[in-house]
């Protein structure tokens, strides 16, 4: 009878543990399901695209990190027109003359300064240097279009493309992601579409 005393004891004791574990309840004001991540943003301000324009911003991986892409904007204004555009994943890199970076970007930044410096290239390509040799084989990931108009416009407004990957709001689907390798890349395209404007747009990533 005591050694069964005993035994209920040890099991209600290890049944309190556990249940404090469980309904365990996190300081107010800590974060302990997600961790942030090193994020960086590049920008490309004042690119004039060639004409039939192709690719003319895009990312590449590292060997070191992998890449995961959460959003890409672009915008410009010039003569008014439309364009569709693409966002394209290309198994090889482009090769061609970039656009000179000090003038049109972009340059990769950290969010935050204290972050280590990227390891992802990013490149974009203007009429200085004309369109790139598209490497490999390119997927089309998302599919939209690009109004633009004059700056002084009154009745037409600046328009804006957006597209946004793995939010919290998707329930954790995976962002756009380049696997660690220096061989694959993800451009924005306009499809060999001629545009008379000046364009300006962002690149926004986590290095995991």
């Amino acid at each position: 009878m005591k050694r069964f005393f005993l035994s209920a004891l040890a099991i209600l004791a290890l049944g309190g543990i556990a249940a404090s574990q469980v309904n365990q309840v996190p300081q107010v004001g800590v974060e302990t399901a997600n961790l942030r991540q090193n994020t960086y943003v590049a920008a490309i301000h004042g690119l004039i695209p060639a004409a039939s324009t192709t690719d003319f911003f895009c990312i590449s991986g590292s060997t070191s990190k992998t890449i995961k892409i959460h959003r890409v904007e672009l915008s410009g204004s010039g003569t008014l027109g439309s364009a569709p555009i693409y966002l394209n994943h290309n198994s090889t890199l482009d090769t061609g003359t970039a656009a000179v970076v000090a003038t049109y970007g972009p340059v990769a930044y950290p969010l935050m300064s204290s972050n280590p410096a990227a390891t992802a290239v990013v490149t974009a390509y203007n009429t200085t240097g004309g369109n790139p040799t598209i490497g490999g084989t390119a997927t089309i990931f998302r599919v939209g279009n690009i109004v633009v108009s004059p700056t002084a416009s009154t009745t037409i407004g600046m328009d804006r493309l957006v597209w946004q990957f793995g939010t919290a709001t998707s329930l954790y689907d995976q962002s756009l992601i380049i696997p660690p390798n220096t061989t694959e890349q993800i451009c924005v395209n306009l499809a060999a579409s001629s545009l008379t404007a000046v364009l300006g747009g962002t690149i926004e990533w986590t290095e995991e």
